[in-house]
């Protein structure tokens, strides 16, 4: 099986937003991208990296969150409509969210998200998914199974941090150990990831429990590989014995720097995808988004 990951999509849209929705988090987090970096947050940005995917012929395609900035309406419907684009979008495109979609509590309180992307988040196991949808589970073929677990929590302005709840980690131990997935080539799909990964402001606002998350991983049959968004950039670590691998943004990227005073932002590049292979090899490859000048013959 051929795996498509796209994270990060960021995708602003503000038609008939009334002010009254900015008297939240939304007035910081609005305004920062207005004066700073709208253009990289369209729908047209992520339309090319679909396409791109699309042109690799992926059987699927992993969204691992934030689809949208700021969780308005306008912003889930014109990511919807961008996915729905995809040749057979609700067989072939799975959705789980995060921070920004949860950007403030009320999308928590009103199921917003999963109101609009629920159609992506189908599950062969159904008797494993709380109700908030959450963990859900795709088999593809007779190896593999796709798992989506919420990460996405509401927090202050200024902080992103993750959190899968507790129950939903209950229901995910009693999903790896059923007969159907236990053997299975098994792809854990998630916004933070379970990995520190060295980018100090990022690493500050990650997932909260994810020792927590080990330890249902711990006792699982066979290796689980893990995949995330969040951090904007390609980063490969381990959750016990388990892979994780985050993807580049569509929209933009958060340079390595360990220094204790780094500095906090973003650049607009590099952005991209990642395409993984579930065969023996396992191979996991980011493909960048920009254009580059080549090939020239060597």
């Amino acid at each position: 099986m051929k795996l498509g990951h796209i994270s990060d999509l960021h995708i602003f849209a503000l038609e008939q937003t009334t002010p009254r929705r900015f008297l939240n988090k939304r007035l910081v987090g609005g305004t920062n991208i207005l004066f700073n970096r709208g253009k990289s947050h369209s729908p047209q940005v992520v339309q090319a990296a679909l396409d791109m995917l699309d042109s690799f012929g992926v059987d699927h395609i992993a969204i691992t969150g934030d689809l949208t900035n700021l969780a308005l309406e306008e912003e889930f419907r014109a990511a919807a409509n961008v996915i729905d684009g995809i040749t057979d979008a609700e067989s072939r495109v799975s959705v789980v969210p995060g921070n920004h979609d949860y950007y403030v509590p009320e999308i928590e309180q009103t199921g917003a998200f999963e109101r609009h992307f629920e159609r992506f988040q189908q599950s062969d196991l159904p008797s494993y998914q709380l109700e908030t949808g959450y963990p859900f589970c795709k088999f593809f073929g007779e190896d593999v199974a796709l798992i989506g677990l919420n990460t996405g929590i509401a927090s202050p302005p200024m902080f992103a941090v993750g959190k899968v709840d507790e129950k939903e980690l209950r229901s995910l131990e009693q999903l790896l150990d059923d007969p159907k997935v236990r053997d299975r080539y098994k792809i854990v799909m998630l916004h933070h990831p379970p990995i520190r990964t060295g980018i100090r402001f990022m690493d500050a606002i990650g997932l909260e429990n994810t020792a927590a998350l080990n330890a249902t991983l711990a006792d699982t049959r066979a290796d689980v590989t893990l995949i995330a968004g969040h951090v904007h950039g390609v980063h490969h670590g381990r959750l016990g014995r388990h892979r994780v691998a985050t993807a580049l943004s569509t929209c933009s990227g958060f340079a390595l720097d360990r220094r204790a005073d780094a500095v906090t932002g973003f650049y607009l590049g590099p952005t991209g995808c990642a395409v993984i292979d579930t065969g023996a090899d396992g191979i996991i490859s980011a493909v960048p988004l920009d254009p580059a000048d080549g090939p020239f013959s060597f």
